[in-house]
């Protein structure tokens, strides 16, 4: 009886502590290391080591900021990276468009069960709410694709503060 006991008690242990090394693997912190709100310059920082700047384009009238397009130099899971900065040139969003050879599934980058799932029959989208830690900002996860299974692309956007 001791001994089945110490059993369970380690079985559930175990399941415990897998349990919550998915829920924090399941959630991201950033997309390729940038989040919103990080300056222009580091943002490019990072993506200078993985990519090459593709395009830029300055901000249109009743655009804010401007827009990035950078390829990435092979990278297993992206082709390219949009970013958008904001007029303080923090990053306001940024999107990743999923290799077409790439079999990357909604459940891969974050837990299906905290999603909001949306779909018009055709197309799917499923959002997450990542929320802040620390002085670092909470924000919106979007993944889109027209499989049901996996993404074409996916987003960070800021989190819109709550009116009071």
């Amino acid at each position: 009886m001791y001994c089945s006991r110490k059993i369970l008690t380690a079985t559930v242990s175990l399941l415990l502590l897998a349990a919550s090394s998915t829920a924090l693997v399941n959630k991201p912190r950033d997309l390729l290391g940038l989040r919103p709100g990080m300056s222009e310059d580091s943002v490019r920082r990072k993506l200078r080591r993985i990519g090459k700047q593709q395009k830029e384009e300055k901000e249109r009238e009743g655009e804010e900021g401007e827009q990035e397009v950078w390829i990435l130099n092979r990278h297993h899971q992206f082709d390219y990276i949009v970013t958008r900065f904001d007029r303080q040139h923090r990053l306001l969003f940024v999107t990743a468009v999923v290799r077409s050879d790439a079999r990357l599934r909604y459940a891969d980058i974050a837990g299906l069960a905290e999603a909001r799932h949306a779909t018009d029959g055709r197309n799917h989208t499923y959002t997450w709410n990542i929320s802040g830690s620390g002085k670092k900002p909470g924000y919106l996860m979007v993944a889109r694709g027209s499989d049901p299974q996996f993404i074409t692309s996916y987003s960070l956007y800021p989190l819109k503060p709550k009116a009071n």
